[in-house]
């Protein structure tokens, strides 16, 4: 299973491009970990929708649009459209795999049926049909999309601007979505609802100006596509809660010239940050103090490379102590933060 402490690294900047050049560096992306830590007995989910009613249909992007002009593009109303409460189920699925934290089943079948309209709260699951979706699809808990409303506040009107000699006639439209989410994650090993999460997103907003009328509705997306993107909004959203989030960084090593140590480099640069990292812990004592110094900047990076970022702290602590660089000091006030990211 996937695990949120993986570095992803960028393997081509690890190939030594100089004879002479010591200090190298490389981009990594690390985890910042969610505003919900998912407990680690939990490595997959299966994602499904509750919240379709019969409320809700499929809308024809054309037709939808044709409504809004009839209406001169002032309206203000809950469009439930289904085709935006499964993309919020298909996104989420995407961002949860690609946080590198979770594996992730979306079943064909994917909604659950109900008779509530849209306005209520459906009440928990029962824990027995919980039990044979996660055994049918051998996940270790339940993600349900139990509600999902978009409201559509849209806006026309025309005026006039005076340049000293003309009038010109302007057209201006705007687009104000809200939405409301409400999702349940249930562990069946537990039977408890490990979150229970209504969200209001905050607006998403679109407006155009111009003295083209056609050329107005060409600067805004079309009300389903507004609607789709406010749907993927809800997913991102949700996925910030309970996912890490990924971060670019600079880390630097050292090359020391002796073929023995550098040989950390080569598997570093395989992937094989493991086994790196012990052939670097063979020579954190060798040679004078200056070049242990280096060794052990290296061991620092090895251990954060492999998850472990108390010892990466206490390896960069010794090298900064034995012979101080600055790289070794930017080095540990960023651990040092990561550290307390993690604690919080």
């Amino acid at each position: 299973m996937k695990r949120a402490h993986i570095i992803i690294f960028f393997l081509l900047n690890l190939a030594i491009t100089s004879a002479h050049a010591q200090l190298k560096k490389f981009t990594v992306e690390v985890p910042m970990p969610p505003k919900f830590e998912i407990p680690d007995s939990i490595q997959s989910f299966t994602i499904m929708n509750r919240s379709m009613t019969s409320e809700f249909q499929n809308y024809d992007e054309k037709e939808l649009q044709v409504d809004f002009y009839k209406k001169n593009f002032r309206t203000n109303f809950v469009l439930l459209d289904s085709t935006a409460a499964d993309t919020t189920i298909k996104v989420l699925g995407d961002l949860l795999f690609g946080s590198q934290r979770f594996d992730v089943v979306i079943p064909l079948e994917r909604n659950i049926y109900r008779l509530l309209p849209y306005t209520d709260i459906p009440n928990p699951l029962d824990w027995n049909y919980i039990n044979e979706i996660c055994t049918t699809y051998d996940t270790d808990a339940l993600i349900v999309l139990e509600n999902i409303a978009i409201r559509t506040v849209t806006d026309y009107k025309t005026g006039e601007n005076w340049d000293g000699f003309n009038r010109y006639r302007y057209h201006y439209a705007s687009m104000d979505f809200y939405s409301m989410a409400h999702w349940r994650i249930y562990e069946p090993s537990s039977q408890k609802i490990i979150v229970d999460a209504i969200m209001n997103q905050d607006t998403i907003y679109w407006d155009a100006y111009d003295y083209d009328l056609k050329e107005l509705f060409k600067q805004i997306p079309t009300v389903k596509d507004a609607t789709t993107e406010t749907a993927i909004k809800v997913a991102l959203d949700f996925s910030d809660i309970i996912a890490p989030t990924w971060e670019k960084a600079i880390r630097y090593y050292y090359i020391v010239k002796n073929k023995q140590i550098d040989k950390s480099v080569e598997l570093a640069a395989e992937g094989k940050w493991a086994e790196a990292l012990e052939n670097w812990l063979k020579y954190a004592d060798s040679g004078k103090r200056s070049k242990q110094s280096k060794v052990m900047l290296n061991i620092a990076l090895g251990y954060e490379m492999t998850g472990d970022i108390k010892q990466a702290i206490e390896w960069a602590k010794k090298s900064q102590q034995i012979y101080y660089r600055e790289v070794t000091n930017h080095y540990l006030k960023e651990l040092l933060k990561r550290q307390a990211i993690l604690n919080n």
